[in-house]
């Protein structure tokens, strides 16, 4: 199973995100569900159920503040990918270097920098000058949301189309 560490954007958010972006969407194609929003942290990747029971064990074990995230703009990594970023965070960089810590054997060698960012459209290089056009156009207020827990995704499609479900969270502290 396909695993990654993420947090879970509030569904009260993802369906301001998605009203916003509703009308410069011109085909369905290569857009995110609603309900697959989120902010990925450490991507797990192939894990085996020896794993994830790994996995778990230092879950119940990880420490950490809850802290608030505020939405900034919606840019393009490469015309390709169509994101919304997050404001710089102290917190939420020292949270992934937490995470990195707690799981050193999941990271890669030369893995990007982390960008925080909730991807939104993937593969519209041939929609890009439509979509910056849309996007330039109207404004996305900035929106702030409490992040309280740390989330083990799976990625899977079901029957519904949905990408991504949630398998454990872990409650960080007040």
């Amino acid at each position: 199973m396909k695993l990654f560490l993420g947090i879970e954007i509030p569904d009260e958010l993802k369906q301001k995100i998605f009203r916003f972006l509703k009308p410069i969407q011109i085909t369905s194609k290569g857009w995110e569900a609603p309900q697959d929003y989120h902010q990925t942290l450490l991507f797990l990747g192939e894990t085996s159920e020896e794993e994830l029971s790994i996995i778990k064990q230092r879950l119940a074990l990880f420490v950490f503040h809850s802290f608030e995230l505020q939405t900034a703009t919606f840019e393009f990594f490469n015309r390709r990918i169509l994101f919304l970023s997050f404001e710089p965070s102290n917190e939420l960089l020292e949270f992934k270097k937490e995470i990195d810590h707690t799981f050193p054997e999941w990271l890669r060698p030369n893995e990007k920098v982390f960008t925080p960012h909730l991807t939104v459209k993937r593969w519209q290089r041939y929609e890009y000058d439509y979509l910056a056009e849309g996007i330039k156009a109207r404004v996305f207020p900035p929106n702030k949301f409490k992040v309280s827990e740390l989330v083990l995704f799976k990625s899977e499609k079901d029957l519904e189309n949905n990408k991504y479900h949630i398998i454990h969270r872990v409650k960080l502290k007040k």
